[in-house]
């Protein structure tokens, strides 16, 4: 991302807002055609002449924070720096010194007096290591930042690159962010689940209230709002907002405490036309998920499978069971899949289990879990144990079972 001393705000009122750069713009496009065509020439070369090479170009520039960010974009993202050595540097100079202590004093040309020379000193590690003195020289400091070679660049279009500048620019201002608001709806329910699950992913305290037809008001919150400021939780909003990004419609308005104390708010919503660098995520989460939906679409059954689409609501948070089944007569059931073996995992998912209370939910439990059938005994529904894929035949049985009693109820 952006460092802060590249960030351009522009204030209305109480409200600060990042100063996008317009993507259709010929000068940034060109802009972007520059960078990214004298990144790909510097492949193979150090970082400091890569460097060097980007303090030149901008030498004359009026947009030296936006060309900056451009190129601390594409290091960041579509480079590879790699140390290349014969030999690990730290070695290379322990053994060197060391030989510079036994024949101190070194010197560069030789006399009666001190006849030994910084150039002989370095053929002879490199003797040592079969090699020769040029490559020890370089050995020497090779794992220094600066050294290291630009090994691999992966060339992205003009779009791209400006698109992401203006990402980094508002996930930038969210690093004094203290509290962030969302309303997030009319999504399809998968865009629900992979938000929710970045929310977890990035640890943020989170409160969530809605349902899946009129949508989501979720609060993220943290103790940087309770105690001294700190930038750690506003950097985790920021690392979060792509994964909001990915969402088709929704509002946020983030609050944001400037270095002397002043709180200012940041609004955004679809319409600012943001695009996420994070990649959607696929349509299951395992390949444990794959291939039971495949085999039980192709044998014969009353019950169409359905992916993701209930969202349960337990006030702070919300359950997504793995499927949904829809039966040729109207009724409904759910599954979850439990194949993850992290205890604390395990802690939340059963409480999550039992706190949703669904007697239409078939829970399929991987028999290498150490867990047996007195942990699930307060868990609604149907459970039984697999070994190493879920038998569709099976599910067929217990969506039966769960589907009668869930209408025999009602």
């Amino acid at each position: 991302m952006l460092t802060s001393d590249l960030l351009l705000t522009r204030n209305e009122g109480p409200y600060l807002y990042p100063r996008y750069i317009k993507i259709e713009s010929q000068r940034f496009v060109t802009m972007a055609e520059e960078l990214i065509a004298l990144y790909a020439q510097y492949e193979g070369k150090t970082r400091r002449e890569l460097t060097d090479a980007l303090t030149r170009y901008a030498e004359d520039s009026t947009d030296y924070r936006i060309q900056r960010g451009l190129a601390k974009l594409l290091g960041d993202d579509r480079c590879e720096f790699t140390e290349r050595s014969v030999a690990p540097p730290a070695e290379v100079r322990q053994r060197l010194f060391a030989l510079a202590r036994e024949n101190h004093p070194v010197v560069l040309h030789p006399d009666l007096i001190h006849p030994v020379t910084k150039d002989e000193l370095l053929l002879e590690v490199a003797r040592e290591y079969k090699t020769e003195a040029e490559q020890i020289a370089w050995a020497l400091y090779a794992d220094l930042n600066e050294n290291h070679i630009l090994t691999h660049f992966d060339p992205p279009t003009p779009e791209w690159l400006l698109q992401r500048y203006n990402v980094a620019l508002a996930q930038a201002l969210l690093y004094r962010c203290v509290r962030m608001k969302l309303s997030v709806f009319r999504n399809i329910p998968s865009r629900y689940k992979q938000l929710f699950k970045f929310i977890k992913f990035y640890q943020l305290m989170h409160t969530i209230q809605g349902d899946l037809d009129s949508g989501y008001e979720v609060l993220l919150d943290g103790p940087v709002s309770l105690f001294r400021l700190s930038q750690k939780y506003g950097l985790q909003l920021a690392v979060f907002l792509p994964a909001l990004l990915l969402c088709t419609r929704w509002k946020m308005e983030a609050e944001i405490i400037l270095s002397d104390g002043a709180r200012r708010f940041f609004p955004l919503d679809e319409s600012a036309g943001l695009v996420s660098h994070y990649r959607d995520s696929t349509m299951y989460d395992s390949l444990l998920e794959r291939t039971f939906a495949e085999r039980f679409a192709a044998i014969e059954s009353d019950w169409q499978i359905e992916r993701e689409v209930a969202i349960l609501n337990l006030k702070d948070t919300v359950f997504i069971p793995d499927f949904a089944f829809r039966h040729t007569d109207g009724r409904t059931a759910l599954l979850e899949i439990v194949g993850f073996w992290r205890p604390d995992y395990l802690r939340k998912k059963f409480m999550k289990l039992r706190r949703a209370g669904r007697t239409d939910m078939v829970v399929a439990v991987s028999a290498d879990l150490n867990v047996g059938e007195e942990d699930l005994a307060e868990v609604p529904g149907s459970v039984f144990f697999f070994k190493n894929r879920i038998n569709p035949h099976e599910v067929v049985v217990r969506l039966e079972q769960v589907g009668r009693d869930a209408r025999e109820e009602r």
